[in-house]
């Protein structure tokens, strides 16, 4: 590991004092600097946002700090998918498992405390807590909006950790416009993609579609074991919109069917089983958002989606290699189905020059889930809450202060209120301090409390049970953020953005220990996350930009009393990327340094707790891009993962083998076309 990363724990305060000073140093350092109007193009300044806001508005004058991902970085990237776009971020960290797919880590914190959203809509269907990201596909994305730290005041249970909002495609220019896009990768894999749009009058009407295609791949030396499963995705995107005076009615609809074939090893009796997985998906959704009474924003949405994963069996003889449909594991035992309908509206006002603005919701949905795995074979849980925000200008407009509260009431766990306060400061036109505090929740899962699986390992039944009785998770999170965006000369920008963040959860959802032949979900512990980092954004002239960030994530460690080892383990990394645009050819380039990540575990044989350490790895990718014919054609090669990583080892204190963690697939290389009309 580089000298660098290698710090003791006076080091680490160090480094927080650091970025604490930094945010005040440079308070004065710049505070005379006029801030450039053409705002960066690294995180620009004009960006308009929705997510937990009282109406769009510019990044920022956002009291939240919100990251946005636009769509020419994700074309830039080269990206299919969300777990594709989100390997090089700073502060989010991915999982990979083969069955349940990629898993978000967002300062610490993952599974059911990241809460995905499509235009402001809920992704559903969760395994194991995950949302896998992989099965999110961006061909119709236009943006994605990231806030770290809890926001359950606007969208209530699941927000603890953060919000990633993906904004789709809702306008274009021309009365008929479309595209058409081939991807293919050398690791077997494939794409094709198309969308059109039509204006006519006050309407619009766009579809988008395509098919993905892996063919799998194995990084281990086993014949069976393919650890990135094959899989087919498809889907298929339909919206309408029309302009009602000043208010605007959209109707978005989308269906996905997701393919996961899985080998299996052979167990100790000889026996192998492969596992055919679908996913299946129906969103629908209806908003209508606008200006009403003069400056009120009214935004209504309400959303109905489907989900439904099932699996076949199939028993696969060890001798000739034939396969059988299992009749005893069938579809229409483990299908498990899940339902979501839900309404949510607010009324705000934000006008700028206002000292006091407000917006006022509500929020009512129910979630169903039926399929012999859950308790009674159906359970819902319906949810209402009512919601508020206040924004306060002091000092001349530089001093914003937000409060706000949300009431929620669940028919599984009762009543519950969580508050937040932020607020933001002016400390000269280009300097801006944003602080936030947040009591954050998340409701146990209709799996959490209904489940009802059984499975029979010969003579012996293993049931893995809900828990009607589980309490809510609950967590405090501050988050403490500088920005400073600097003209240092006619051409010449730079952005600095240090940031601190603390978050603590109490009343952790877990899995007991088997308890005989059986186990059930309990409140088992608590969980801390803090950390700091810093990010750079230089943009030497206008078609060169330069991206540097450094920070440390620690995770608490609930066997620090047991072992005298550290409470807060930290990890580095380490992120940059250089885009440079020459004559029309864009160069690009993406890296991240994940440090090594040290954690303990219970040995059940030996009953002693024992130290692992996962090793650091560097991710490299590399595009290029241009466009011809007055950008009907695009034409885009790349390489992803450069260093060739595949699973990342997993070692005891004495540097033996403990395991290894599936984390990237090697490298690879891909083009893409692309065709305008």
């Amino acid at each position: 590991m580089p000298e660098i990363f290698k710090k003791s724990k006076n080091q680490k305060m160090k480094l927080y004092l650091f970025l604490v000073i930094l945010m005040i140093t440079t308070m004065e350092l710049f505070a005379q600097n006029e801030v450039d109007t053409t705002m960066l193009k690294a995180g620009s300044l004009g960006d308009i946002v929705v997510t937990a806001q009282f109406e769009p508005q510019s990044v920022a004058n956002a009291v939240y700090k919100v990251k946005v991902i636009h769509a020419s970085s994700i074309h830039h990237k080269g990206a299919n998918s969300l777990s594709d776009l989100l390997q090089e971020e700073m502060n989010i960290d991915l999982a990979q498992n083969s069955v349940f797919g990629s898993n978000v880590e967002v300062q610490g914190i993952s599974k059911e405390n990241i809460k995905i959203l499509i235009d402001g809509v809920p992704v559903i269907g969760r395994l194991n807590g995950i949302i896998d990201l992989s099965q999110i596909n961006l061909s119709n994305v236009e943006r994605v909006e990231i806030i770290e730290g809890p926001v359950s005041v606007f969208y209530g249970t699941d927000a603890m950790g953060g919000i990633m909002n993906l904004i789709t495609k809702k306008d274009q220019r021309e009365t008929l416009e479309g595209s058409v896009t081939v991807f293919c990768e050398s690791i077997n894999a494939k794409s094709l993609t198309g969308n059109i749009g039509y204006q006519f009058g006050k309407s619009i009407i766009r579809m988008n579609g395509g098919i993905y295609q892996f063919g799998g791949l194995s990084t281990l030396d086993s014949v069976r074991s393919v650890n990135w499963p094959k899989r087919n995705d498809y889907f298929g995107d339909i919206m309408f919109g029309r302009d009602i005076g000043k208010l605007k009615l959209i109707y978005n609809g989308h269906l996905s069917q997701h393919d996961l074939f899985t080998f299996g090893d052979p167990s100790r009796h000889g026996k192998i089983q492969d596992i055919n997985y679908f996913t299946r998906r129906i969103d629908n959704s209806l908003s209508l958002n606008g200006q009403v009474w003069g400056d009120k924003y009214l935004d209504m949405t309400t959303s109905y989606l489907d989900y439904q994963r099932y699996h076949d069996s199939y028993d696969v003889d060890p001798i000739t290699s034939a396969s059988v449909l299992s009749t005893k594991d069938t579809q229409e035992k483990n299908i498990v189905k899940y339902r979501y309908a839900g309404v949510k509206a607010s009324l705000g006002k934000h006008k700028q020059s206002d000292m006091l603005n407000y917006m006022l919701g509500i929020e009512v949905n129910s979630e169903e889930s039926t399929g012999e795995r859950i308790l009674d074979k159906k359970q819902s849980i319906g949810t209402s809450a009512l919601f508020s925000s206040f924004n306060y200008k002091l000092l001349n407009d530089d001093l914003e202060l937000q409060p706000g509260v949300r009431y929620t009431y669940n028919t599984a766990y009762g009543s519950l209120m969580s508050p937040a306060f932020n607020a933001k400061l002016n400390l000269a036109s280009n300097q801006k301090l944003r602080f936030s505090y947040a009591r954050g929740f998340r409701a146990p899962t209709i799996k959490e409390l209904y489940l009802d699986f059984h499975l029979k390992a010969g003579p012996t039944t293993f049931v893995i049970s809900g828990n009607k009785d589980l309490e809510v998770e609950k967590s405090h999170s501050f988050n403490l953020q500088y920005s400073l965006n600097a003209r240092l000369s006619d051409k010449q920008t730079l952005l600095i953005e240090p940031a601190l963040f603390y978050n603590e959860i109490s009343n952790l959802i877990d899995l007991s220990e088997l308890d005989g032949s059986s186990r059930h979900y309990i409140n088992v512990d608590k969980f801390k996350s803090m950390g700091g980092r810093i990010n750079f954004a230089y943009v030497p002239s206008a078609n060169f930009i330069i991206k540097l960030g450094y920070g440390q994530t620690g995770r608490y460690n609930q066997f620090n009393k047991k072992n005298d080892s550290d409470p807060i383990i930290y990890t580095p990394e380490l992120t940059s990327s250089i885009r440079y645009s020459l004559q029309g050819l864009h160069l690009n380039a993406y890296y991240k340094y994940t440090g090594k990540r040290k954690g303990f575990f219970y040995d059940k044989m030996s009953k002693e707790i024992k130290e692992t350490i996962k090793s650091d790895f560097n991710n490299l990718a590399l595009t290029i891009s241009k466009d011809f014919f007055q950008k009907r054609l695009g034409i885009q090669l790349g390489g992803k993962n450069l260093f060739d990583v595949t699973d990342v080892e997993v070692t005891n204190a004495e540097g033996e083998t403990h395991s290894r963690n599936l984390q990237l697939w090697g490298r690879s290389f891909f083009a893409k076309a692309t065709f305008n009309f």
